[in-house]
């Protein structure tokens, strides 16, 4: 145990003879210097953040398409959209650059299978513009099965 100890204690031991000198390195820029410090930015504008579907029956399927358009002045950017229920899916979103003037569809799912009652979804929208996340929300009622379709237009 107490070779142990010295060992531990030697290797904390500060050798000066080991110490690299800062004379080595050599940093032609700093931080602020030589870079291309760009202005430019993506803006997406989503036609809609909500969509409200109305009263369903459990097990329909609610498929809608959100539009957006890059307001920016740089490529926009979809890195991500996903939802975090397994009930709600982005089914397909443009994956390409969306260049400056240009828009898209983000196409979501939602599968009411399993669920009643007031529904409140969220798809995160994770871009590359300010800010980079955005909600979109799907809302609306699922009534059980004991009902039928015809109960929805009374």
């Amino acid at each position: 145990m107490t070779i142990l100890l010295c060992l531990v204690f030697a290797s904390c031991i500060d050798s000066r003879s080991n110490k690299m000198s800062t004379e080595l390195i050599d940093i032609k820029a700093t931080a602020s210097e030589g870079m291309d410090i760009s202005t430019k930015s993506a803006s997406i504008e989503m036609d809609h953040l909500a969509f409200d579907f109305g009263t369903i029956v459990a097990g329909k399927r609610i498929v809608h398409s959100f539009s957006f358009i890059n307001r920016g002045d740089a490529s926009l950017l979809l890195a991500n959209v996903h939802a975090p229920c397994g009930c709600t899916v982005a089914k397909d979103w443009t994956k390409t650059p969306i260049e400056p003037g240009q828009g898209g569809e983000i196409l979501v799912e939602f599968n009411s299978a399993d669920r009643t009652g007031k529904q409140n979804k969220i798809v995160n929208v994770v871009t590359n513009s300010s800010p980079s996340t955005i909600e979109l929300k799907l809302t609306g009622e699922v009534i059980g099965p004991d009902y039928t379709p015809s109960d929805i237009d009374k």
